[in-house]
């Protein structure tokens, strides 16, 4: 068949009454309709075994259409005035259109067909970008980090599998390794990284059925022994003395001020209360502890010494059992199993001498309701072995997401529900502090009238959200209802007047029938 040459000529402007024409020429085997419809440009391609597809060439008055083969895999298209298209050859399955500098081609996403490879648009003076992760965020509505980009406080970004929001200016800093990116978990709320169902979870009632009674557990920092008077241990059930500090040699600091535990266990004993000892946290003078836990644990040698330090400390002082608060193990690298090893450790050293073992662990869910990624390194071999856990359920960031009642709900069913554990060993944590202030609730309640009714107010010129006397009923109420019990973040932070008291608002619950 003769192969013929096609021209297009669209004339136009900006006069009224202008009248599109074009010249067609038909090409070997194909089959070009152009219809200008008015006030508008209508274009129907089809193409011979193929569904009808369109390829829109954008001209200043009018649209013109080409069919072409099916598996072709570039088009040069115009965005002038006049252009020019020609069939190479009727064998070839590539097809051109030459007309000016303006380019566009057509990609298929990674993993996708060439039934769904993608075309961008062009205007005639944007450059071509090649289709990659960044368009398949689209229906995730994130774009995946980009180190050359700039962000500001509030940008979000997906990053190996999960959510990071950047908290001030940033370029080039790795999500997962700076302090700027704010973790916001998984990008999908349904997924469990692999390795969290190793171990079916027990879900049976312990032989200590007082660990199945509803348990308020307060943190007491070691830092503040004056305080020590303000606590009311008639209403706690558990008392985490905090913190004993691990050393990069599987070693443990001497305890801080061991005369206030000595005092703080006596208090608590008096009161049928039980006193925990806290192992970790976030930092000691200033220095994040993670890489001190990761140096401690490196071996199974130091693992073993770390164990055996920590239990040796609890002897000492005649706590209750221990709570492990390294803040935390995490999925990717070794931690995972380090902290699996040696909390194995902890549990068949402790009850044989009929001690506890809890841990404070990752909230499980974040203030969006996604799973973070990391509290599955929480493994169910450890679930297995605590006797509860205490879920770190505030710091869900600044403002509202800080603690909100929502939040609380969607911590404490990842770790009923997604995980699988008993009511009795999920304890629901709340704070008695405020974000982004950091103030305590007894001093906010103290400078602003009326605060234990709310929660949220200035405070010193700046916004702060906590959790008042109502938020912290309706959550205990529903730990009470649904989980083993409330954890507190912490004791001193209250106020030591008892009818707006956290507290005591919580020991309300906690005496209900």
């Amino acid at each position: 068949m003769e192969k013929k040459k096609r021209f297009y000529y669209a004339g136009g402007g900006f006069l009224l009454g202008a009248l599109l024409v074009s010249l067609v020429w038909l090409c070997a085997g194909g089959r070009t309709e152009a219809r200008v419809g008015a006030g508008a440009q209508e274009t129907e391609v089809s193409m011979a075994g193929a569904a009808p597809e369109e390829a829109l060439q954008d001209g200043l008055n009018g649209y013109a259409t080409q069919d072409v083969p099916v598996s072709m895999e570039k088009a040069l298209q115009s965005g002038s005035d006049e252009c020019a298209a020609q069939a190479v050859s009727a064998e070839e399955e590539f097809a051109q259109m030459v007309c000016g500098d303006g380019v566009s081609e057509t990609y298929a996403a990674p993993g996708v067909g060439e039934e769904d490879a993608m075309q961008l648009p062009q205007d005639g003076s944007a450059d071509v970008q090649e289709y990659d992760d960044s368009l398949l965020a689209a229906a995730k509505d994130y774009d995946a980090w980009d180190r050359d980009a700039v962000y500001t406080g509030g940008d979000i970004v997906r990053y190996k599998g999960q959510l990071y929001r950047a908290k001030w200016w940033t370029q080039g800093e790795q999500p997962d390794k700076s302090d700027v990116w704010e973790g916001l978990g998984t990008t999908d709320a349904g997924k469990q990284p692999e390795g969290v169902k190793n171990v079916p979870v027990d879900a049976t009632v312990p032989k200590d059925t007082e660990l199945t009674d509803f348990k308020v557990v307060g943190y007491f920092p070691s830092w503040k022994p004056d305080k020590l008077s303000s606590v009311d241990f008639n209403v706690v059930t558990h008392v985490c003395y905090a913190f004993a500090i691990p050393t990069a040699d599987g070693g443990l600091r001497g305890l801080d001020n061991p005369k206030t535990a000595k005092a703080l266990i006596r208090s608590a004993h008096k009161s049928g209360a039980k006193v925990l000892l806290s192992v970790g946290g976030w930092e000691y003078n200033g220095t994040p502890l993670e890489a001190v836990f990761m140096e401690a644990t490196a071996t199974k040698a130091k693992r073993k010494r770390l164990a055996n330090k920590i239990v040796a400390m609890c002897d000492k002082y005649g706590f209750d059992g221990v709570d492990m608060d390294w803040e935390h193990p995490r999925m990717d690298g070794g931690s995972a199993k380090r902290y699996e090893d040696l909390m194995l450790l902890l549990s068949k050293k402790l009850h044989a001498k009929d001690k506890l073992l809890t841990a404070a662990v990752l909230s499980g869910a974040t203030a969006d309701g996604n799973i973070y990624y990391d509290a599955a390194a929480h493994t169910n071999a450890v679930l297995n072995a605590v006797d509860f856990i205490n879920v770190m359920a505030y710091d869900g960031g600044d403002g509202e997401r800080h603690s909100s009642y929502k939040f609380a709900v969607n911590c404490a069913k990842y770790w009923k529900k997604t995980r699988g554990l008993p009511s009795h060993k999920v304890v629901l944590g709340v704070p008695f502090y405020a974000r982004p202030s950091w103030a305590d609730y007894g001093t906010i309640l103290a400078a602003v009238p009326g605060a234990d009714k709310k929660d949220h107010v200035t405070y010193n010129g700046m916004e702060a959200y906590y959790n008042g006397v109502s938020t912290i009923t309706k959550k205990a109420r529903y730990a009470k209802k649904n989980l083993g019990g409330i954890m507190i973040w912490e004791l001193t932070q209250d106020t030591a007047n008892k009818k707006k008291s956290l507290l005591q608002a919580i020991g309300k619950v906690a005496k209900k029938n």
